[in-house]
C-alpha cells in the first residue's frame, strides 16, 4: 500500500507586510492577485473583518490609480481617424 502525503505551505498573514506589498507594487496583475489572496483568506477565517478593510483601504486606491493610467495611455496611443470628406 502506497500514501501520497501533500504539504501545502501557507505564508502567515503579516498585516503590515501585506499593506507595504500593496503600496508599493505597480503591477495591475500582481496587485490583483494580492487582493485574490486577501479575500481568499478572508473568505476561509483566516484573517478577520480587520484585516480585510486594512487592505482593502491599501490595495483599491492603487488598483483604481494604476487603472486610470492604463486607460489613458490608452486614449493616447489610438491613431488618430481620418477624416471622411462628404460626397456632393
Amino acid at each position: 500500500m502506497c500514501f501520497v502525503l501533500e504539504i501545502t505551505i501557507i505564508e502567515p498573514f503579516d498585516l503590515l507586510d501585506f499593506q507595504k506589498r500593496a503600496r508599493e507594487c505597480c503591477d495591475p496583475k500582481k496587485l490583483f492577485e494580492l487582493w485574490e489572496d486577501v479575500c481568499r483568506r478572508y473568505d476561509r477565517h483566516e484573517i478577520g473583518q480587520y484585516d480585510y478593510e486594512e487592505m482593502k483601504e491599501a490595495i483599491w486606491p492603487n488598483l483604481h490609480a494604476l487603472d486610470t493610467l492604463r486607460r489613458a495611455i490608452n486614449e493616447t496611443e489610438q491613431p488618430a481617424r481620418p477624416k471622411q470628406r462628404k460626397l456632393a
